[in-house]
């Protein structure tokens, strides 16, 4: 029986959830895309292209191959197929860019120790060292301009750009939430027994599988934050800073396992190896600093319905 003065409870829905759309995701890969196209039309029209448009290129075709395998999994098995061929083709032009990068990061980590005093002999080898890898690092750059004009030429990025105006199957939408839930979740996972892996003991091999591992949960979480309509908490500060520093470390074991075997006990490789010592043990700090389990990296989520109830009040 209703109390006299009293209204029953009133139940208002919360207004319908943003849907997480494929568009979303397409017009993330046509930016990126964009990005791409000015970038190598840079590096092919400048003689030599510096060092900072060549890893800003090879970072954004990293996150468009990192979408473009995604958006794959929305189409249909024909319209898959199809891309396929394109994919490949992405992925070697990453991979020659990325190879030209770490050589330059391995003449500008040279360039820091190169006025350390050596024996008159020894420095006459590290300079005639260091001269090849200038003429391997030019060498490297113009063959990556020549394959960045052929593919130019060959129109990958047009049909790339055709591609993604391929439409996705109807349940697309459902399906990216899960994908994007079941990738985040499973970079996560590795990230986890990555990090528990390197506490335990913090070798090399440990910390450098560790740097890849939040690389790409890296990846997949800055894909999520830009597609997503809501998100969950972003990769904590403490794992990026570490696996920045956890790169310097990658570097400096490229730039040291460069050298000639007449080299390695010199005193610029004694240098490098002093600063990779550093960063190893700032490294094994940042480990200690983070929490033994991280905090769940929550998938791309849609804020849940609620029942909105107001209480009752007297007339």
């Amino acid at each position: 029986m209703r109390q006299r003065g009293y209204r029953t409870p009133e139940v208002e829905r919360a207004p319908p959830r943003p849907t997480l759309r494929p568009e979303r995701l397409t017009a993330e890969l046509r930016r990126l895309l964009a990005d791409v196209d000015r970038t190598v039309a840079e590096v092919i029209r400048l003689p030599h292209p510096t060092p900072e448009s060549l890893h800003h290129l090879h970072r954004e075709m990293r996150r468009f191959r990192l979408g473009l395998l995604l958006w794959e999994r929305l189409l249909t098995a024909k319209d898959r197929e199809a891309l396929r061929p394109l994919t490949q083709r992405v992925k070697r032009l990453t991979r020659l860019a990325g190879q030209v990068r770490d050589r330059d990061v391995v003449l500008a980590l040279l360039d820091k120790v190169k006025e350390v005093r050596g024996e008159p002999e020894e420095t006459r080898r590290f300079q005639r060292f260091l001269a090849r890898l200038r003429d391997d690092g030019r060498t490297g750059r113009e063959l990556l301009r020549a394959f960045l004009r052929s593919e130019q030429e060959a129109h990958l990025f047009e049909d790339l750009r055709a591609a993604l105006g391929r439409p996705s199957r109807v349940t697309a939408a459902a399906e990216l939430r899960h994908i994007l839930s079941d990738v985040g979740l499973e970079r996560h996972r590795k990230v986890q027994r990555a990090h528990r892996k390197a506490r335990r003991r913090p070798t090399p091999d440990r910390l450098h599988r560790l740097r890849i591992r939040v690389r790409q949960l890296r990846q997949i979480s800055d894909l999520t934050g830009r597609i997503a309509p809501h998100r969950g908490p972003p990769l904590p500060r403490g794992l990026r800073q570490l696996q920045d520093r956890l790169g310097h470390i990658h570097d400096l074991d490229v730039a040291l396992a460069s050298f000639d075997a007449n080299l390695t006990r010199s005193p610029w490789a004694a240098a490098l190896r002093t600063r990779r010592r550093r960063e190893r043990s700032a490294a094994r700090s940042g480990l200690a600093e983070l929490p033994t389990r991280l905090p769940e990296a929550s998938p791309p989520t849609t804020p849940p319905r609620r029942a909105v109830v107001r209480r009752s009040v007297r007339r």
